[in-house]
């Protein structure tokens, strides 16, 4: 990981990135760098080597950290004067970078934004304190694209995972569908899939050994389900008393968080369609078939798109443009995001040109979400997990191809 970091700071043309890391405040600190140290830290990363400024109670725990990591100096500190002394002696050795990255966000996303306002104005007024004293300037960028390229990539045990957890999520779909019935409505669907959703849990940590040790649903109204008129509502609405019809298209937004016996935890996000036949009705008809195989034929255009290095917001443009052309309507939300650490992940965002996050490029090993939807009465969405490749995407588990049909 630190080589990759080092490789990014090329990338980007920076100098030097600092972090600044207090009792766990900054979460990409832990998760990549060091979740021993739990005193204030500040960390020099360069193209060369990694600085380590390291209050002394923290000097049995950054020794063990170093064993690993060769290119680590750390240097101790037991005061706010030594710490001063320590922040200068960096700088001068990295002869007074003009430009310093930090660990904020231009983008208004609080997944890259680590630094609270006042770590911040404690930080820049600490570096800049050298400058100030030899007459020289310093200016402060956004580490956000670094942050973004190590944060988004998910490692060989965490993809395998996402894929147990996929699969899981798509057999509690496919169960709750063949046990829904006509005139149940919107809550009574949600409730009978967390019956099932408890049902398949008990199984997996019982009897199948995927070293998983409990699972839930993803978000605290999951799952969303709505039918019929309610599906011109958007995709976000609450379930209602609404009851399923025959003739009533059915729309299910839902996902698991997976933990596992590590502590890991992960999460899924995926969506699914289906229609109740009317009497005499053997398949759907030919409208809500349209409806399906427009979504279908979308998600497999941006699937075929989803590379490392394309920009986010031109797979947005090829999926709502299949939308578009079919005749229905422009849905107001992103046609996907990256899923894994958590629903809505780290990375850029599937959606229009005019997002900011849109503009940054698809990361190889990140898994993203593809979700076009058709936004009008008796609509559909569906939406699959996706792993970016060299390649292009590919599924995290068996994708809907068929409508489910509620007899």
């Amino acid at each position: 990981m630190l080589v990759r970091v080092q490789e990014l700071l090329k990338k980007y043309n920076k100098k030097v990135w600092v972090l600044y890391n207090d009792d766990g405040s900054d979460k990409i600190f832990c998760r990549y760098f060091s979740s021993n140290l739990n005193s204030s830290t500040i960390c020099f990363v360069t193209d060369t080597k990694i600085f380590l400024l390291v209050n002394a109670l923290d000097e049995q725990n950054i020794e063990s950290f170093k064993k690993n990591n060769k290119d680590i100096v750390s240097i101790m500190y037991s005061s706010n004067k030594e710490l001063s002394a320590a922040v200068e002696e960096v700088i001068a050795k990295l002869n007074f970078p003009k430009d310093i990255a930090l660990s904020y966000s231009t983008m208004n996303d609080t997944n890259v934004d680590i630094l609270t306002h006042g770590e911040y104005v404690y930080l820049s007024k600490l570096l800049k304190a050298p400058y100030k004293k030899y007459g020289k300037k310093v200016s402060f960028s956004s580490a956000e694209k670094i942050i973004y390229e190590i944060a988004s990539r998910r490692t060989d045990k965490q993809i395998n995972r996402l894929k147990i957890l996929a699969d899981i999520t798509d057999e509690i779909l496919n169960t709750t569908f063949k046990e829904i019935k006509c005139g149940m409505t919107e809550k009574e669907i949600v409730s009978l899939t967390t019956e099932v959703t408890d049902k398949i849990m008990k199984d997996v940590i019982n009897n199948r050994n995927l070293g998983i040790i409990g699972f839930n649903m993803a978000w605290s109204n999951c799952p969303i389900v709505l039918t019929g008129v309610n599906l011109a509502k958007g995709g976000h609405s609450l379930p209602s008393d609404k009851k399923l019809i025959k003739g009533d298209t059915i729309y299910f937004d839902f996902g698991i968080k997976g933990v596992f016996s590590d502590q890991e935890v992960l999460y899924t996000d995926m969506q699914r369609m289906g229609y109740a036949l009317k009497k005499n009705e053997t398949k759907a008809p030919k409208s809500v078939q349209k409806v399906f195989d427009t979504l279908v034929n979308s998600i497999e255009d941006g699937i075929d798109e989803l590379k490392p290095g394309v920009k986010a917001y031109i797979i947005d443009n090829v999926v709502r443009q299949k939308i578009l052309k079919a005749g229905y309507p422009d849905y107001m939300h992103a046609t996907g995001h990256p899923v894994g650490l958590k629903v809505h992940d780290i990375g850029a965002i599937i959606s229009l040109k005019t997002s900011k996050r849109a503009n940054l490029e698809i990361i190889e090993n990140c898994i993203y979400t593809l979700e076009p939807r058709v936004n009008i009465a008796n609509g559909g969405s569906i939406e699959e997990m996706i792993l970016a490749t060299k390649f292009g995407g590919i599924p995290l588990c068996k994708k809907q191809t068929k409508i489910y049909l509620v007899k």
